[in-house]
């Protein structure tokens, strides 16, 4: 009894970072010793904007038996998420500061194409979907040094999208996303009553996390070929953009940008336009032996609340073939260091 009361004056000190990816904040900590042992309770204090540090989740660094380190992530609500892609991408920019050396290396010459590239760093780290490629780019724009960190994903196929109606589709990124495009202003949207709804009616008690898109204008892509190469480029016009809110499960309220969300739409956007998703589902009926295959090297930026994304990848399409293969997806944005501090609990 005595020993449980002294030990309530007995208090632990966490060292943390906060970092954000175009907005999407993070209490980030080092616990590759495992000195700390959280509950839910303690993670969801420390993301409460109003009693704690605030945050949209927790990434937390750990040892990892086959890679350069292990990213565990909690949503606000300080229970163990799902795949967190700014969440991983913060996590690259806080590594390198910890000093953690890539068993990939440092290349210089960039595997990621970019001419302005300056050399890269190469991670690879666990999360929950399993092993994945981190790339910390730097490039040189006008004089100016700029960082840009990007994130591997898994391949996904065509079919892995389903579709409800004309507007809305669900896709899983890693984590659970249904997108649904609309016509209407979007700024005056309230997401977070509409982005609630959705999540919960259709998904029950997991729910889902909701992003809205709307096409600020025209909604066409042109396609650059290479004469030297079989691949093509397809890229949004100028004139395009895509603008998203999410509602974010275990965050249970609007962020100012998703990661895996930005994946997600960049897949469904692309699958639209291509027309494939009802090529994929109805493949059965096609005749195989007339395949022809084409590969487009797609790249599709999306503007959120808190700032622009990217999305990189490799759509290789058989026109009357089984399945529609999105190969090489990166997600690609700034990390940002915002503060360091300390935080103090008593000892459990």
């Amino acid at each position: 009894m005595f020993e449980k009361f002294w030990r309530s004056f007995i208090m632990i000190s966490i060292q943390f970072c906060k970092y954000h990816g175009a907005g999407n904040d993070f209490i980030v900590f080092d616990n590759r010793g495992d000195v700390y042992s959280l509950t839910d309770e303690t993670r969801r204090h420390m993301c409460d904007r109003h009693f704690g540090i605030g945050a949209d989740g927790i990434v937390e660094i750990k040892l990892s038996q086959s890679d350069d380190f292990k990213v565990i992530y909690y949503n606000a609500d300080g229970k163990v998420g799902s795949l967190c892609g700014n969440g991983c991408r913060c996590a690259l920019a806080y590594a390198k500061s910890l000093g953690i050396v890539s068993f990939a290396g440092t290349l210089g010459d960039c595997a990621l194409e970019n001419p302005e590239c300056q050399g890269q760093s190469v991670y690879t780290f666990e999360a929950s979907t399993g092993r994945h490629v981190g790339i910390i780019q730097e490039t040189v724009k006008r004089g100016v040094n700029l960082v840009e960190y990007f994130v591997k994903f898994g391949d996904f196929l065509a079919s892995d999208i389903k579709q409800y109606n004309a507007e809305e589709f669900y896709i899983n990124t890693g984590s659970p996303h249904h997108v649904k495009f609309i016509t209407n202003e979007l700024e005056n949207m309230n997401v977070f009553k509409a982005g609630r709804k959705l999540s919960y009616e259709l998904y029950g008690d997991k729910g889902s996390n909701i992003n809205f898109v709307q096409s600020k204008r025209d909604n066409q892509t042109i396609k650059v070929t290479d004469e030297h190469s079989p691949e093509t480029w397809v890229k949004a016009k100028d004139n395009n953009v895509l603008y998203v809110r999410t509602y974010e499960r275990g965050v249970e309220n609007e962020t100012l940008a998703c990661g895996t969300g930005a994946v997600a739409i960049a897949l469904i956007q692309h699958a639209k336009d291509a027309n494939v998703i009802n090529m994929a589902l109805n493949s059965q009926t096609s005749d195989a032996s007339s395949n022809t295959e084409r590969v487009e090297l797609v790249r599709i930026t999306i503007e959120m609340k808190g700032g622009k994304l990217t999305v990189t990848f490799k759509a290789v399409i058989n026109d009357q073939g089984p399945s529609v293969l999105y190969k090489d997806v990166y997600l690609s944005g700034p990390a940002q260091y915002v503060f360091r501090g300390v935080y103090e609990m008593p000892q459990d």
